[in-house]
């Protein structure tokens, strides 16, 4: 059975520009081979066994060559996998997707192309700048400033004389040449021209000069590659219609979800919000019969109750079985979300009772050792490691006691010793004192509830 390639554009960075197809397409892989500059948070949507690559490349440097890239496609197809090479941008757009897409063909192996949003138009518009505008530019013209080996030039006669926006991309190191090259040709020295680096991203920089002055201005703000090249009139609307958010150059670190309901709250505002994976909870084996012994039942986290309804239903029966019992949540935010799936709670720890008339209903672990414990389900821990630097972070979210020993099971020995560097907000006071104890900058204690740690979010980095 042979497989299928999938060459699949990335985006600009931002993680939500990836198109819906290309999430289901990470999702079904079965193979993974991606490029440096994708966001590593697209990652968490493959699946958990899926094989990941990392074929990378960078200015001057490649990982792993063009020709072995090709001949792992071949090969991983041929084996019969679903195979996804992630690319930064489009993998038409000066991603040399066309020419994985020849060598493919060639070998008869199934193979499709799912676009991506090139950053030749979203960058400009992430930094104010529409690429045509009817009283600017009618046209734009998207160039490469990196050439073959073989020293084949650009038509810069033609290039210069050409009305609309110019576009270069990977033309950092040729900077000065392109100014050069355009105004020997004709080119007007005051033609506006901005620079934007890591474009849709928190570190998103630009700069806007003219020919005559843009290269300086680099290096006086230190603008470095990846970067844009803009040159046209359209430059001199960027500070016009430059959208400005609460959180705009805010980095977090948020637990991975399936609904993402702090991470759009965030992205929202303007932040830049990656995953950390959550650990996946197996069930286990339990005699939830021990239930009718006890009058009171303890529920130490949400998971502990999806896991104990599962059970039941296995064994034919369903919450009925709680009737007449006392419900105690381990915390305001288990009481919240019980609430939200069908069950009130009668208390909320820290409560008085009889130990000999409860039983708590948990993981790995009791967390408060009252009465009888049944492990509902066991953690499988990932086997990757959190793929950033921590320096590159704001801070990082904690909604339980759960998300911050996974997060902290993530991490290398190196990563380990930057946490001094990290702020920590907790949805809780007792994730707090858990998180005091592992050596953030700062832990910043929130209310349990999403929408009031984002506005704690934004009251922090307000101050800063």
């Amino acid at each position: 059975m042979k497989g299928r390639v999938t060459l699949l554009g990335a985006g600009p960075g931002n993680s939500e520009l990836l198109t819906l197809i290309g999430k289901r397409r990470l999702k079904e892989a079965d193979v993974v081979l991606y490029d440096r500059l994708i966001d590593p948070s697209l990652l968490a949507f493959t699946a958990k066994n899926a094989e990941l690559v990392d074929v990378g490349k960078m200015p001057l440097h490649h990982k792993v060559k063009q020709s072995k890239i090709n001949e792992m496609l071949v090969n991983y197809a041929n084996d019969g996998k679903k195979v996804v090479r992630l690319k930064a941008g489009d993998p038409y757009v000066f991603g040399r997707g066309g020419e994985e897409a020849q060598v493919l063909n060639n070998q008869g192996v199934n193979f499709e192309i799912i676009p991506g949003i090139t950053s030749a138009i979203a960058g400009l518009a992430a930094a104010g700048i529409p690429i045509t505008h009817r009283d600017y530019a009618s046209s734009f013209h998207i160039i490469t400033g990196h050439h073959k080996k073989d020293g084949q030039q650009l038509d810069w006669e033609n290039i210069a004389h050409q009305e609309g926006t110019l576009v270069f991309l990977m033309g950092m190191a040729q900077l000065s040449n392109i100014c050069q090259e355009l105004i020997s040709h004709g080119k007007d020295l005051q033609t506006p021209v901005a620079v934007i680096q890591w474009a849709t991203q928190w570190r998103q920089k630009k700069v806007i000069g003219n020919l005559t002055n843009i290269n300086d201005l680099v290096v006086k703000h230190q603008i470095g590659a990846p970067a844009l090249i803009v040159v046209g009139n359209v430059v001199q609307l960027s500070d016009e219609l430059s959208v400005r958010k609460p959180l705009d150059g805010i980095h977090l670190l948020v637990p991975f979800s399936a609904r993402q309901r702090l991470f759009n709250l965030l992205t929202d505002l303007g932040a830049t919000a990656d995953f950390y994976s959550r650990q996946e909870k197996v069930p286990v084996a339990t005699d939830f019969s021990a239930i009718n012994k006890y009058s009171s039942i303890l529920i130490d986290d949400v998971a502990s109750f999806r896991q104990f309804i599962q059970l039941l239903i296995r064994n034919g029966k369903d919450l009925r079985v709680l009737a007449g019992k006392q419900i105690i949540a381990g915390n305001q935010s288990v009481a919240k979300h019980l609430k939200a799936m069908g069950l009130l709670v009668d208390k909320i720890m820290p409560v008085d009772i009889s130990q000999t008339n409860l039983v708590e209903l948990g993981g790995e672990k009791p967390q408060y050792n009252i009465g009888r414990f049944l492990k509902l389900y066991k953690e499988e821990h990932s086997l990757l490691t959190l793929p950033f630097e921590l320096a590159e972070f704001s801070g990082v979210v904690f909604p339980s006691t759960a998300s911050l020993n996974d997060f902290l099971t993530s991490l290398d020995e190196e990563q380990k010793s930057h946490l001094q560097s990290l702020k920590a907000f907790t949805m809780g006071k007792l994730i707090c004192q858990a998180a005091q104890r592992c050596g953030f900058s700062e832990v910043i204690n929130c209310q349990p509830n999403l929408q009031a740690t984002v506005e704690k979010i934004k009251e922090e980095f307000a101050r800063d």
